[in-house]
């Protein structure tokens, strides 16, 4: 496992004895790591880290379940209004910045996705409308470019 995914897992792991919750910010580093290393075709990577989280005691797990789907719906949102059609067009739009923003969400669905929160589908119409708005404003096949960005054509 990668050493630092390691660290994040144990540090929510030390949560429980001191009856803390987990939050959004414990999660985005977990989702990051593990959703990262899927996309990069590098599972080995997460050693064990699904089953370390599957194994969280109850009410640590319960609030494991309502971060995950608090950073989904942060990123989803993040995402969504970075494409808003009143700016997309405009010449100091920042569309690497809103590429960069769906490239991270894809990570984190990805984690989600291996993890089994069944947590994803809420959110996706959302970012279909947004990758639409991308692909009709910017000439750029959203989908193309995540598939070349996780294959390391783009950096």
């Amino acid at each position: 496992m990668k050493p630092d995914l390691e660290a994040t897992i144990r540090a929510v792991e030390a949560l429980a004895p001191r009856r803390a919750s987990v939050t959004r910010h414990d999660v985005r580093p977990i989702l990051l790591s593990i959703g990262g290393s899927l996309l990069a075709g590098r599972s080995e990577e997460i050693g064990d880290a699904a089953d370390r989280l599957r194994a969280l005691p109850g009410a640590l797990r319960e609030s494991w379940d309502a971060a995950v789907r608090d950073e989904l719906s942060m990123a989803c949102t993040e995402y969504v209004r970075s494409v808003d059609p009143r700016f997309v067009n405009h010449p100091q739009y920042d569309l690497a910045y809103a590429l960069e923003a769906r490239f991270q969400l894809e990570a984190r669905w990805r984690a989600c996705a291996y993890l089994e929160p069944a947590q994803v589908e809420a959110s996706t119409a959302a970012v279909a409308r947004a990758d639409a708005i991308l692909e009709g404003r910017r000439d750029l096949n959203v989908r193309e470019w995540l598939k070349n960005r996780i294959t390391g054509a783009l950096r």
